[in-house]
């Protein structure tokens, strides 16, 4: 105890913390707790995406199929006390269940249930949720289309240089980009990624491989958002040395797995490329021309006439021309690669503070 009372300090601090809640803002004490679900929500859509189970075929609540997926399992989404069995998928407007439905799509049965694309041909994808109509909605699923992307560039480092519709010189090394942010986020089951790639090239004079050098590009797998043919794990840098012929090249991605995919969805726009005569397109720099420097010719000395005297005669003096020195030339500058992204979790934070501090 402090003598004669309580410590004055102690206190006083007790004072301030009471002084400071009181005049914490009505809408943070009675929102506080939204705010805080809000982030926590943005921080789990910012990590890993759910996964299907047990097999690739389960769907499970909130999962995203595909249209053209074949012998799917919707048996999850009823009602858990009736287990009555789904007979649509519906869309409401605007995605608002409390609104009118705008698409129905009929499961006739739910054990076996195939995403028709006929059914979508206006492009109604996002969310439906599942129906019977004993029960009412029961579950929410998503239905998306599966596209995927292609891109030539340089091999790592140099990611951010694209090739496509330029000439290289056959001593470079390229990479293919892979992007499908909708298949590499969900089609998944547990660690396994069904789905796979092949990059097909057509030479200039019309064949077709999957092979460049020794280095096979058939079956990549779509386990993530965005890859490179030479990340960890992958094929490896390509190089077009293997290349026998000189010309344009053409690449494209063909859906390998699973076989719908294969048979009804959409391979990628093709990338050119020309291999040519260039040289040092593998590093990013151009080799410097080298620079002639003229040199000065010193001039003829003019002989003198000897005067018609008995003197002897002076020799005349040359005078000698310094040649001009050159400048050497200086090669341009490597290019700098690709930054990677901030981390999720600052994004995460500042749009935390955001929210909290707007009504201060």
């Amino acid at each position: 105890m402090y003598p004669g009372g309580p410590d004055p300090q102690h206190t006083t601090y007790i004072s301030r913390i009471s002084t400071r809640d009181s005049m914490t803002p009505e809408w943070i004490r009675r929102r506080g707790f939204i705010v805080l679900l809000a982030v926590c929500l943005l921080a789990l859509c910012a990590g890993e995406a759910g996964a299907r189970g047990p097999g690739i075929n389960d769907i499970q609540p909130y999962d995203t199929i595909f249209v053209y997926e074949e012998g799917l399992d919707l048996t999850q989404l009823r009602n858990a006390t009736t287990n009555n069995p789904i007979t649509a998928l519906q869309k409401y407007q605007d995605n608002d269940p409390d609104r009118g439905v705008t698409k129905s799509i009929p499961v006739a049965d739910d054990t076996d249930f195939e995403v028709q694309d006929i059914l979508l041909t206006g492009g109604e994808y996002g969310p439906y949720y599942a129906f019977n109509p004993t029960d009412g909605r029961t579950a929410l699923v998503f239905i998306r289309e599966p596209t995927i992307y292609l891109d030539v560039v340089l091999a790592n480092p140099y990611h951010n240089e694209p090739l496509t519709g330029l000439t290289v010189s056959s001593n470079t090394r390229i990479a293919f980009r892979i992007a499908s942010p909708d298949v590499g986020s969900f089609y998944r089951a547990g660690g396994v990624y069904p789905a796979m790639v092949d990059i097909v090239l057509t030479h200039p004079g019309g064949a077709e491989t999957t092979a460049i050098g020794g280095i096979s590009l058939a079956g990549l797998n779509i386990s993530s958002t965005r890859f490179y043919t030479d990340d960890p794990g992958m094929p490896g840098a390509i190089p077009l040395s293997g290349l026998r012929e000189q010309g344009t090249y053409t690449a494209r991605a063909v859906w390998r797995t699973p076989a719908a995919f294969d048979a009804y969805a959409a391979d990628t726009e093709p990338v050119t490329f020309t291999v040519g005569n260039r040289v040092g397109i593998d590093t990013g720099t151009l080799t410097p021309t080298p620079t002639v420097t003229a040199t000065t010719v010193p001039a003829t000395p003019t002989p003198t006439t000897a005067a018609p005297t008995t003197s002897p005669t002076t020799a005349p003096t040359e005078t000698a021309t310094t040649a001009p020195t050159g400048t050497a030339t200086t090669a341009p500058a490597t290019p700098t690669p690709t930054t990677a992204p901030l981390p999720a979790a600052l994004a995460v934070a500042a749009l935390a503070v955001a929210l909290i501090g707007r009504r201060r």
